[in-house]
């Protein structure tokens, strides 16, 4: 399945509050493709409404490894910032 309709599957789990189905679906995901930013970003927001904080800040901050010139990394930045704030 091709990424964009993978994440627009995601949105729809996380527009409906059903958090379980888009990680799976992200996890799934990432085994083919394990450094797809947008993917890891989604996961990341995913652990975040689930008050799973320490998960979230693992995610972004592995974007942010990955990528230091990628387009989600400043977004996964600005997440980290304000999840380790909140510790």
């Amino acid at each position: 399945m091709e990424v964009e309709n993978i994440l627009e599957e995601v949105k729809f789990y996380i527009m409906n509050r059903r958090y379980d189905e888009a990680e799976k679906i992200l996890k799934e995901a990432l085994k083919e493709q394990p450094f797809n930013e947008d993917l890891l970003y989604n996961l990341g927001l995913v652990y975040e409404l689930r008050a799973e904080g320490q998960k979230a800040v693992e995610t972004y901050r592995k974007i942010v490894e990955l990528s230091p010139a990628g387009r989600r990394r400043e977004d996964a930045l600005k997440r980290l910032r304000k999840l380790e704030g909140s510790f």
